[in-house]
């Protein structure tokens, strides 16, 4: 049978793809198609409110709807957790008010730890009240332990018990389907809501499932009438139902369940001498630990262990079975304890004589963390040590590299989409600070953290300030919020503040989409309009309507007339403006979600932009001031053996054009022409091998790359090709807020056995096969190296590293390839790892970076790294479904740059160094004489070049070919090329840049070009800087025309040398040329010679950017 993306939801025999969210889904198909097969006629009803880890349940849903549709499962977002909950339990009463023609409706709640918080109060009511008797109500909670995409670290054991709720915690991704079908069937028994506990290792994953095993045996028992929902049962009654009903109907299904636990008990008859309980996720690990400790040890016959599926309440009669034949219990649960504390009380009550150990062990010494998540190195750590109290002897695992004494590396954190709306929205006037809520654009918080304030719940915007404003020396304070939150409960923050009367602006971004999530609308969003009517109607002052469009936003809806619309580049001059109005204020930033525009104009719902922006990386002095005032990710630096410019990254670029706003000429505007690429043809006449495939038991492969280039994509088309193959995968990808162009990782796990499903979803530390590190930069970060093993692992290292963050701007910084490789060396034996640079192959071959990623796939499957066959790889991208051809052809360039990396470098028509990076240390001082002085004859003529190479060679004479001669080489050439009118005129007209253009896009002509001429420098901006204007292409017929008048250049007739820019700038060249005139005197001072020059290199830019710099350096090298 043809395998399809979709067959996780049909299939009920063989192997199929699925992931967490997928599972849940299908946990919907599956019960209304059990109780179709049971003759009950009935309807499903699943709500709640997306939050990573169960993000991308409503997307998979959507996705799923014609399944739904078949099944008459009804899907209804919520606007909030809490009301999402109300209705579910209005479900639950449709035969006492409604006459339907159903016999009930099976419902379904999902939502993150903070949206059970919010949650609880309609669900207690919900479990007092109880469900129908052929409904049921099921809580999926995605769990954060660590809080890698939330506010705080959860854990929902303690609220599920505070609620009464029985609860199942899935250990894999097919564990969802089966508790969660008896979490269904024990709902309508004891008429009880019953919890899913899904962690993030388990909702992030994707497994290959055997479909044959999702339905478990369940106790076939008949309820207790009492135990369901009634019409107008007073609180007491509600209460006394739950207690003496309800869960003790509960403890009966677990006496009758084989599933609430799996119990493992030594083979051979005899003492048995340590018994382990692991809690849900927590089992594999444990399983994973003993696999390590017990294989040939002969002590297998001494310890027994349990699989506790079901932590609340302790399924007790189960236990006892283990309980009654250890002399100590260890429980292994992350986070506070729980089940232990449950455990003791029941080893009192039966009056078991037995050690219990846990988060202590039984003289009160820490043992188990009660924070984080758990390490297999802490369970084993854990069983080693009480194992040893009883004799038992096992087997030592081989200790992995240390991390200490690692060089440091920046960690890559989340950072803002290119042109998001955010990089213009977070912006602050100085001095001022911002309060903090959910949504992206809490990733401020790692670019500029003085700025920004503590996190609060969602929906508690602005009232952080309410308590605050009473006692600080603040007036006024500003407060983002996303409109999805002001739909959620946001609202309310703003209505609290109008009420305290403090005085605040809100600061909301209405982007069209629940970004954070994954591009969804904002349930009960309002259009921007009509969320200026109610702001105005809670007694807001004035509300601002700040956009990239101003115009075409004021002229669509129905706007209250005291509202004004500004251009984004006056956001700072508005925020100044609201914040001296008594009261409450909105500003409203109304731009859509750059990564929502770049999927519509993908699939044509939106046009693309015409035109493309291009940096002449000649004119480019390096200054960072475009990164600054577009705060776009997109800009990366490249360092050219002149200066560290920047060029535009049109692969992540979304066309936003707030680059423009740096203050350079730099930049010009293409209109691509629609050309086909010469494409360079894969070998026909060769003979590629089908590679030598090194099977193991177990293969793990860590991936490691950033958030949006496809690295969870990636994991799932090799599990997918697993699949296809016939065996068992697993992975579990690192994602959520982490996508946002942070560090992405998937752990994937191959093996033939389908026994892989019991084991840990993450690779054990020391115990990786294989690191394709896409970034690097994350690829030896602790906890990637943590995985490896100098022994047996190998690596694929991509070597072009972006850099971190936005080079210029905030703590955005460059990593160095030394950084990376002193990091990986003592952890890898470089005999095992290849590196490319992996992206410019990809840009040459196939004309994008898009595709490096799968290119490095294809290297690691021709070199048998991965064992899986390459047909199911393919088969597995053309069922991905995105540029399937394209992808392709990027796998079939892969595998033969492992087989022949020559014959690629060659057939790409740049030679063996064509991808290797410039670095400063590989140039000779001769050579960079040579290349500068070439350019001041082109700059001006020969005899200024001849005066560049006199100074240059008196130096080299002193100080020979050393960094203090190299950085001399450096700042003399920029001081002596004045980038001025001519200078631009001609780097805009050289043959280089039109060669690059014609290469890029197909032409050789800009269509427009931006500039700030000193003879319209009365124009201003809005924060009263020179205006850049747009001039037409036929600004080159002005440029021809400059170029012929650079023999005015520095003379009395030149009318640009007399601008106070012009004139510092021959200054400093003058100063420099002082300096430099006595060389030898300056040895006697070399340090202070060097801390000029490292001066003299940071003048850059132009105009104001370059002043400061300027007079800095000319007062230094006086």
């Amino acid at each position: 049978m043809e395998a399809k993306l979709t067959d996780c939801y049909t299939m009920s025999e063989g192997k199929a793809l699925m992931s967490g969210t997928e599972a849940l889904v299908r946990l919907l198909l599956e019960q209304s198609r059990i109780d179709r097969l049971n003759g009950l006629k009935t309807e499903g009803l699943v709500s709640g409110y997306p939050g990573s880890p169960l993000g991308g349940l409503d997307i998979a849903l959507g996705k799923a709807k014609a399944f739904l549709d078949e099944e008459g499962i009804h899907f209804q977002p919520a606007v909030n957790e809490e009301l999402a909950a109300t209705a579910l339990w209005g479900s639950q009463h449709i035969d006492l008010y409604d006459n339907p023609d159903i016999q009930g409706v099976f419902s379904m709640w999902y939502g993150k730890g903070p949206g059970l918080d919010r949650a609880m109060d309609a669900l207690r009511h919900a479990n007092q009240g109880g469900v129908a008797p052929h409904g049921g109500m099921v809580i999926a909670v995605g769990d954060d332990p660590t809080g890698k995409s939330s506010t705080l670290a959860y854990q929902s054991d303690q609220n599920f018990h505070s609620l009464g709720i029985p609860y199942f915690f899935p250990k894999n991704v097919s564990d969802i389907i089966s508790m969660g079908l008896e979490a269904f069937a024990l709902s309508r028994y004891s008429g009880c809501c019953v919890g899913l506990k899904i962690v993030v290792d388990v909702a992030d994953s994707n497994a290959v499932v055997d479909m044959s095993k999702l339905r478990p045996s369940l106790p076939i028992l008949k309820s207790n009438n009492l135990v369901h929902v009634t019409k107008h049962d007073p609180a007491g009654l509600r209460e006394s139902k739950l207690h003496e009903v309800r869960l003790p109907a509960v403890q009966t299904w677990c006496k009758q369940s084989d599933n609430v636990a799996q119990i493992y008990l030594p083979v051979k008859k005899g003492k048995t001498r340590l018994g382990i309980i692991g809690v849900g996720k927590i089992a594999n690990e444990v399983n994973e630990a003993l696999g390590i400790l017990l294989p040939g040890s002969g002590e297998k016959n001494k310890i027994a262990f349990t699989a506790l599926n079901m932590p609340w309440p302790l399924p007790e009669q189960k236990l006892l079975e283990m309980l009654a034949v250890v002399d100590e219990v260890l429980v292994i649960e992350e986070k506070r304890s729980f089940v232990e504390e449950q455990v003791a009380k029941l080893s009192v009550k039966q009056g078991l004589n037995i050690l219990l150990s846990g988060k202590t062990t039984p003289d009160g010494v820490n043992l188990l963390p009660a924070f984080g998540e758990l390490s297999l190195e802490s369970v084993i750590n854990a069983i080693v040590s009480r194992a040893s109290q009883h004799l038992v002897s096992l087997n030592k695992k081989e200790k992995p590299s240390e991390l200490n004494g690692l060089s440091e590396i920046p960690t890559r954190q989340p950072y803002y989409c290119a042109g998001c709306p955010h990089n213009s929205s977070t912006k602050l006037p100085n001095g001022e600070i911002v309060g903090m809520g959910i949504g992206c654009h809490s990733i401020s918080g790692f670019i500029n953290p003085d700025t920004i304030t503590n996190f609060t719940q969602m929906g508690g915007e602005g009232a952080f300030w309410i308590g605050r404003a009473p006692f600080s020396e603040r007036s006024h304070s500003f407060q983002n919020m996303g409109d999805g939150t002001y739909a959620h409960s946001g609202y309310l923050g703003v209505r609290a503040a109008v009420a305290s009367g403090v005085n605040i602006t809100f600061k909301m971004l209405v982007n069209d989409a629940v970004a954070m999530t994954g591009g969804q609308s904002a349930q009960g969003g309002s259009s921007p309009s009509l969320m200026s009517k109610q702001l105005l109607a809670e007694g807001v002052k004035k509300v601002v309507i700040v956009s990239d469009k101003p115009d075409e936003i004021s002229s669509t809806g129905s706007w209250p007339t005291s509202v004004d619309f500004f251009h984004r580049d006056k956001i700072l001059k508005v925020q100044d403006d609201l914040s001296n109005i008594k009261g409450v204020t909105a500003l409203l930033h109304v731009q859509t979600c750059a990564t929502e525009l770049r999927r519509r104009r993908k699939r044509k719902i939106l046009p693309k932009r015409a035109e493309k922006i291009y940096i002449n990386p000649a004119v480019c002095e390096g200054c960072g001031d475009c990164a600054k005032s577009s705060n776009c990710v997109a800009l990366k630096p490249k360092f050219d053996g002149e200066a560290d410019k920047r060029v535009i990254d049109h692969s992540v670029c979304n066309d936003d054009y707030s680059c423009l706003n740096g203050f350079c000429p730099s930049f010009v505007a293409v209109v691509p022409k629609v050309k086909e690429r010469p494409e360079i043809q894969l070998p026909v006449s060769k003979i590629l091998p089908d590679p030598v495939i090194i099977n193991k038991k177990i293969t793990n492969i860590y991936l490691a790359g950033i958030g949006g280039t496809g690295v969870s994509t990636l994991s799932a088309v090799l599990v997918m090709a697993a699949r296809l193959d016939d065996i068992y995968a697993q992975a579990v990808s690192q994602t959520g807020l982490s996508q946002k162009n942070g560090a992405v990782t998937s752990q994937i796990r191959i093996s033939k056995s389908e026994s892989l499903r019991l084991r840990m979803s993450r690779i054990p530390d020391g115990e990786a096969d294989l690191l394709l590190a896409c970034d690097s930069v994350v690829g030896v970060a602790d906890n990637s190296l943590k995985v490896l093993n100098k022994r047996k692992s190998q690596a694929i290292i991509n070597i072009d590293i972006d850099p971190v963050g936005v080079v210029g701007f905030g703590n955005g910084i460059t990593v160095s390839e030394k950084t990376v490789f002193s990091r990986l060396r003592k952890f890898l034996d470089v005999k095992n790892c290849s590196t490319y640079n992996i992206q410019k192959i990809s840009e040459t071959l196939m004309g994008n970076k898009i595709t490096a990623n799968v290119m490095m796939l294809g290297i690691a499957l021709q070199k048998g790294m991965i064992p899986i066959s390459v047909r199911s790889v393919e088969k597995a991208l053309t069922l991905n479904g995105a540029s399937v051809s394209e992808n392709l052809k990027a796998l079939q360039w892969g595998r033969w740059l492992a087989h022949d990396p020559q014959y690629v470098l060659n057939v790409s028509g740049y030679g063996k160094n064509r991808f290797l990076e410039y670095k400063p240390e590989d140039v000779e001082l001769d050579a960079l004489i040579k290349t500068f002085s070439e350019k001041l004859t082109s700059y001006q003529n020969k005899n200024y070049a001849e005066r560049y190479k006199k100074i240059m060679d008196a130096v080299k004479s002193q100080f020979g070919d050393t960094a203090v001669s190299q950085k001399t080489a450096k700042a003399l050439f920029r001081g002596m090329a004045i980038k001025d009118e001519y200078e631009v005129a001609r780097l805009m007209l050289s043959t280089t840049f039109t060669e690059s253009l014609i290469s890029k896009f197909g032409t050789a002509r800009p269509s427009g070009y931006y500039l700030a001429p000193p003879l319209l420098s009365f124009l201003k901006d809005v924060n009263g800087l020179p205006k850049k204007i747009r001039f037409g292409s036929w600004m080159r017929f002005i440029f021809l025309a400059l170029t012929k008048f650079k023999g005015l250049r520095e003379t009395s007739f030149d009318p640009f040398s007399y601008s106070q820019e012009r004139k510092l700038e021959v200054k400093f060249k003058n100063a420099l040329i002082t300096k430099l005139s006595d060389p030898k005197k300056l040895r006697e001072r070399p340090e202070t010679f060097e801390a000029q020059l490292d001066i003299a290199l940071e003048v850059k830019g132009y105009g104001h950017i370059k002043r400061k710099s300027l007079e800095t350096a000319i007062l230094a090298l006086q």
